[in-house]
């Protein structure tokens, strides 16, 4: 849907169980500005809520969509953290696919929840991505469900 507001137009789209199953993006393309909300927290461990419609692959498909979108001068307003660039935004999704296939590896090999988290595979991450709300644990534990009950 598209937004004319104040002279500027303001392109309103959904994607597909990234955050959740209710998330919304909005591209001011006169002003070359994304607002990504919850599908972007630049230099954050993601909260990707599986509990209410969320995933991990609709969360890296949503953000690769945002990366396609973007250029190099797009100011990208993530939910939470600082004012992102392309480049940050192609940063931390990076992070979340190396840290999914590191979660996997284990996985594959036959670890379980409790001897994954004893590994700490996203320990490369935790000074930079952990935070509060989503730990280093938190996100293992995401990963490992997201890639367990699929």
């Amino acid at each position: 849907m598209t937004f004319h507001v104040n002279g500027h137009e303001a392109y309103v789209f959904h994607v597909h169980h990234a955050h959740t199953d209710g998330d919304d993006v909005i591209h001011f393309r006169d002003d070359n500005v994304i607002h990504a909300g919850d599908i972007m927290f630049h230099k954050l461990f993601p909260y990707i809520d599986l509990d209410n419609g969320g995933s991990v692959d609709g969360f890296i498909a949503a953000q690769q969509k945002l990366i396609e979108m973007a250029d190099e001068e797009t100011v990208i307003i993530p939910g939470h953290g600082a004012l992102a660039s392309k480049a940050d935004l192609a940063e931390d999704l990076a992070v979340l696919i190396d840290s999914r296939k590191r979660v996997k590896a284990l996985v594959d090999a036959g670890k379980s929840q409790e001897e994954i988290l004893a590994e700490n595979p996203l320990a490369d991450f935790h000074d930079q991505y952990n935070w509060s709300f989503i730990t280093t644990e938190k996100m293992t534990n995401t990963l490992y469900r997201a890639l367990t009950s699929e």
